[in-house]
């Protein structure tokens, strides 16, 4: 082969593979040209789809913003690609990280959107435990997620319950003993509210007094005070009774701190803290100290109502006002015994609508008040 044969030839190579370097550089600037221009996603999404494999997959099917974020925060895993499209994106810390540990629990697509909907502040509580059913507790609307696990231990202990009567008396407090836990009012707060809840998970402070007792009409040798909205009720429904030929006579309406106090220590002398507990509230927990609550007695009794005198209370007194606080039958959730004979003020439309419910005065002020 001659020498300019050879020149000729190389050169000739040397420009065929400058073509093919041009060619394949010009096919790849066209492929992402044509990416950029055709793909809804960000840049930094669509790179993350290729080095994926799975920008034709993806581009396929609709715009996801839930798809896009993960790809941008390089945590979209394949496995999880279908429940991503029905995963609606939502606007909270790590919602990435947040969305793979669920998936990792086995919630589901519409589990998810109700948790970042509706428990965005408290995901975290889901993600220390193991999966829970959180959609069983959807039209509950006293649930609380923050009592999430003691809802599933009392559940599991009394299977007897149904889930939204299990969430009512958790939230009460009668998964633990009375008294171990308690919140305290101001006496700001007991002294303008006439309807706040008395019981072993809730105190008055030590050295509240009402600022408004005033005496009832009736003695028998004592002076009986309640406050002045509930003395003049309770006139008008001893009045209404007596109508209906049921007489009725206080035995015990206001008790202060200390009176309680020594009453209380008399009972656990007598019968051991265990069963005084059964039937008077230790100071500060007493509804007496309230000034609102009345303790009646027929007149054939010395500390009780006759059976037609309950019932009469039970299908009356709420007309002015007050409600039998601690019905028979209802131990387990008061947490005293009954007290046919205890009556509690709280206004007449509200003790309307605490008596129309059924409900102890317990369960109603969680349910409808807190």
């Amino acid at each position: 082969m001659n020498k300019g044969l050879k020149i000729f030839l190389i050169t000739l190579l040397v420009i065929l593979v400058i073509a093919i370097v041009v060619l394949t550089t010009l096919k790849l600037l066209h492929h992402n040209t044509q990416t950029e221009n055709t793909s809804p996603y960000s840049q930094t999404a669509v790179n993350v789809m290729q080095e994926l494999n799975l920008y034709d997959e993806i581009n396929k099917r609709d715009y996801s913003k839930t798809v896009e974020t993960l790809l941008e925060t390089n945590e979209l895993e394949k496995k999880y690609l279908d429940d991503y499209y029905q995963i609606d994106y939502a606007n909270i810390t790590n919602f990435g990280t947040v969305i793979n540990e669920l998936l990792n629990k086995n919630y589901t697509s519409e589990e998810i959107n109700y948790i970042t909907k509706n428990m965005a502040s408290d995901i975290n509580i889901l993600l220390n435990m193991d999966y829970v059913n959180i959609l069983a507790f959807k039209d509950i609307t006293n649930f609380d997620i923050n009592n999430l696990e003691r809802y599933l231990t009392y559940q599991e202990e009394n299977s007897e319950y149904d889930l939204a009567t299990v969430v009512t008396y958790v939230n009460i407090g009668l998964d633990k003993e009375g008294y171990s836990e308690y919140s305290e009012y101001t006496e700001e707060e007991a002294q303008n509210d006439l309807t706040i809840l008395v019981n072993k998970y809730h105190k008055l402070p030590d050295d509240y007094e009402p600022d408004d007792l005033v005496a009832l009409s009736y003695s028998n040798g004592y002076t009986y005070y309640l406050r002045k909205e509930a003395a003049q009720a309770y006139e008008q429904l001893s009045s209404a009774a007596l109508l209906d030929n049921v007489i009725v006579y206080p035995f015990s309406t206001y008790r202060s701190y200390d009176t309680q106090s020594k009453l209380y220590n008399r009972y656990v002398s007598r019968d051991g803290r265990e069963a005084a507990d059964t039937y008077s509230a230790r100071p500060g927990f007493s509804e007496h100290q309230l000034g609102l609550a009345i303790d009646i007695r027929s007149n054939t009794l010395n500390d009780n109502l006759t059976d037609k005198d309950y019932e009469w209370m039970l299908d009356n007194s709420y007309k002015y006002g007050f409600i039998v606080r601690y019905p028979k039958g209802k131990q387990h959730i008061t947490q005293f015994m009954e007290e046919p004979w205890h009556l509690r003020y709280l206004g007449i439309e509200l003790a309307t609508k605490v008596h129309d419910s059924g409900l102890t005065y317990d369960e109603y002020y969680d349910l409808y008040m807190k």
